[in-house]
Formats: structure tokens, sequence, C-alpha cells
């Protein structure tokens, strides 16, 4: 006989109008484990960014971990930050990307809500977000990831290059460096031009084929325009600037998933960043 149970459902889900946005925001926040909350301690929290997309990967992922990684990930407190509305393609440009600018040939999307949004997107989650969450769970401010992939990986790297305390720790997953003629360099060069450490443990994880021809919808994009953005030799690009830094105070690493595309090797980056990264 088939009965129907109560499914427990370790998350709780919010909703937030931001009016600097003009918009509405979910925010999912999943407990490490049933009365976390109680259990008189802080926890490192995973701030995951596009939770439309990457929600599922990583909370299946880190249930796992959770068991058997022998406590190399930290059990942790995940928030994804997400959008109310399910049209969130062109929210995504306005928020994730630091400066006005046209879309590169071939790339055709509605662009409703305009670009540049960078800088007030973090200021809401500094100044609003994450305050209201660390008054309301157990959150070790020390301790906070921010995860990004894709379009919300060029917020990561804004962030790293803007106010890197912010976070502390950065997981970079394929960023689209392409953004705005790669102005992501010019970032990373004033910062190293006005300061002499990048305090922050920061991986970058990518596909090692995502310029490999014939690709397809594995890296999102025909060819004819995904090849051009150059994702794989601007990651090794922003390896190599930061390499060479010699920032003191800055763990960094890069990894590349074999045979990973821009769509395809996401799951395997996040398998391999959730531990890496509290490795640096």
């Amino acid at each position: 006989m088939w009965k129907q149970v109560p499914r427990y459902q370790a998350e709780q889900v919010f909703h937030i109008e931001v009016p600097t946005i003009g918009d509405i925001l979910e925010i999912t926040v999943v407990e490490p484990f049933p009365g976390a909350a109680s259990a008189g301690k802080l926890f490192p929290t995973l701030y995951l960014l596009d939770s439309r997309l990457t929600l599922d990967i990583v909370v299946g992922t880190k249930r796992l971990f959770d068991i058997f990684s022998g406590g190399a990930l930290p059990l942790c407190y995940l928030v994804a930050i997400g959008y109310a509305d399910l049209d969130i393609a062109g929210r995504r440009f306005r928020d994730y990307t630091p400066t006005k600018a046209d879309l590169p040939p071939g790339l055709q999307q509605p662009l409703p809500f305009g670009t540049g949004g960078a800088a007030s997107y973090l200021d809401v989650l500094r100044g609003e977000i994450i305050p209201h969450l660390e008054r309301q769970y157990p959150l070790d401010p020390r301790e906070r990831v921010l995860i990004g992939y894709s379009l919300s990986g060029r917020f990561a790297t804004y962030a790293l290059f803007s106010e890197p305390e912010a976070f502390g720790r950065y997981l970079i997953i394929s960023p689209s460096l392409w953004w705005d003629r790669e102005s992501a360099f010019a970032e990373e060069e004033a910062w190293a031009k006005s300061n002499a450490d990048l305090p922050a443990k920061a991986l970058l994880i990518g596909g090692d084929a995502e310029e490999t021809p014939g690709g397809g919808w594995r890296n999102n994009l025909p060819d004819e325009v995904g090849l051009p953005l150059k994702q794989l030799t601007n990651m090794r690009e922003l390896d190599r600037r930061l390499s060479a830094r010699n920032y003191p105070s800055l763990r960094f690493k890069t990894a590349l998933i074999p045979d990973g595309r821009h769509v395809t090797g996401f799951p395997a980056a996040v398998a391999l960043g959730l531990v890496e990264i509290f490795a640096l």
C-alpha cells in the first residue's frame, strides 16, 4: 500500500523587495542539518548566485559530500540568491555586469532592464541581505564563500577586485570574462595599481574544452558566437595575472575540468570546487 507522507524540507524560501534594484529577489536558505540553528556554533556560508540555474546541483552535491567527504567540506549553510520572477535572462545581465555595454556580435538577448548594475547588486548583498541573514541564522561572518557561474562568475570577479573582504572566499566557475571587451582585466589592473595585497582565497574553475569547436549546446552558444568570447583563453590570462602578482595574502588556484564544456562542465566544477575552496 502506498502512503504519502510529508517531506522534510531543510530549506526556507523568502522574497525580498529591493527598491534600489527595482526587483524582488528570492532567497533560499538551506540548513546543514536539522536543528543547526540550536547547535550553539557558527557555520560557514555558501552564497550561491544564479539559484534558478544552480541550486539543485549545488544542494545535491553538498548533501553527498556532507555524508562522504569526511569533513573536507565543512558543514555549511547554503544561501541561494535568485529572482522571484521566472524570467531571469535580462535580470542576470542587469545585476551581474559591472559596466554598461552592448552585447558582442551574434549574441541575441533582449536587455529590458539594462546592464551595468553589479555595484548596486553588491551593495544589496553587503548592506541588506547578508546582515539580515547573519542576525537570523548562525552564520560565521569570517567564513563567507561567494559562488558564481558564467555571468554571475563575472560578478564574482568584480566583487573580488572591488571588495575582496566582503566574502573572503570566491568559487568562480567559467566566468564571462568577455563582458565589455574583457573589462575584468582593467579591474584587476586597477586593484593592483592601488593595493599591495589581495586578501582573499579564490578558486577559478573552467572546462578545458570550452574553446574546442563543435561545442553546440554544451557551450550554450554556436561556435561562431561562442568561440570568439575566448572563455578558456581569458581564464588562463586571469590565472597568469594573479599568479604573477605575488600578493602576500592571496590564496589562488586554477583548475580545468577535462573535456569540460561551458554547460556540461558545471556539475564537475561544483564537485571539485566545494572541497577545494576550503583547502586554500
